[in-house]
């Protein structure tokens, strides 16, 4: 690989916004620096990347902890609807049976699902709120008990981010290729009970998410954040199951109190003031 590739490669470390605009100074500046001395390649090289992600964690952090930590849980809020479009439809497939299966409730889960992926996170809010409550009562039916409810905390907080404090982006409607998600997840796990290759292809999966998301921690917590609430939202569901492994209930409740705290911790020394 040529230098110059090797270079723009590093150089992707930086946010977009530096790149457009001194992409091509520091470029042609490391390029003059190593033409005499190739040795210095791997050094600078490195200092690139180092500098880099750190100007791409500040701007990550430069709107506030607040908006960091509400922008995750926005995305969150899409992967826990994925989940729960995911779970229902394969019950479905199934051939179970019950009101909480009705093709009202799961269209509409789709829709505000659509919605969310599209950009109007505030539009998406209402509907998972409203969703939320029409299906209340039939679950505290199933569960007579506040810890039966007790889940549906994780998705009311993130439809109330995404109504309180939506994310600043435009729609944009190819966004909607992300359906083919849910699409996949139901197609290989919907038909038929989990089998040994199903199981192991969807934890690599979830070990891969979980590996960059921890990659990224210290340069974009969104992700975490992200991934670290349907963990919980699966926690809370075995939480009051005393033949749940309490291992399992540990690795998916700790996340979200360990992320917030990082992110939180990383915010606050980002924005400090260098001298």
């Amino acid at each position: 690989m040529s230098r110059e590739r090797l270079i723009n490669a590093a150089l992707r470390a930086y946010p977009r916004s530096v790149r457009d605009h001194h992409g091509s100074e520091m470029l042609s500046t490391v390029l003059d620096s190593t033409a005499d001395a190739p040795r210095r390649l791997p050094r600078e090289i490195l200092d690139l990347v180092r500098v880099g992600l750190r100007s791409r964690a500040t701007e990550t952090a430069q709107p506030g902890v607040r908006r960091v930590i509400a922008d995750g849980l926005c995305r969150g809020a899409t992967w826990v609807m994925t989940l729960d479009l995911s779970t229902l439809l394969a019950q479905r497939m199934r051939g179970m049976h019950d009101p909480l299966l009705s093709p009202v409730s799961i269209a509409g889960l789709a829709a505000v699902l659509a919605v969310a992926l599209i950009g109007y996170d505030r539009l998406a809010g209402v509907g998972g709120l409203v969703w939320t409550v029409s299906r209340t009562p039939e679950v505290f039916h199933h569960h007579p008990s506040v810890d039966g409810l007790l889940p549906t905390v994780v998705p009311v907080i993130c439809f109330a981010v995404l109504l309180l404090a939506p994310r600043r982006r435009a729609p944009m409607p190819h966004r909607l290729g992300w359906l083919a998600v849910p699409a996949v997840l139901v197609a290989a796990f919907g038909p038929a009970p989990l089998d040994g290759p199903l199981i192991a292809v969807a934890m690599l999966v979830v070990a891969l998410t979980g590996l960059c998301a921890i990659a990224l921690l210290p340069t974009d917590p969104r992700l975490a954040i992200a991934a670290a609430v349907p963990a919980a939202y699966l926690g809370l569901q075995i939480v009051m199951k005393p033949d749940a492994p309490i291992v399992l209930k540990t690795l998916l409740l700790a996340p979200v109190p360990i992320v917030l705290a990082i992110t939180i911790a990383r915010s606050r020394q980002l924005q400090q003031p260098t001298g």
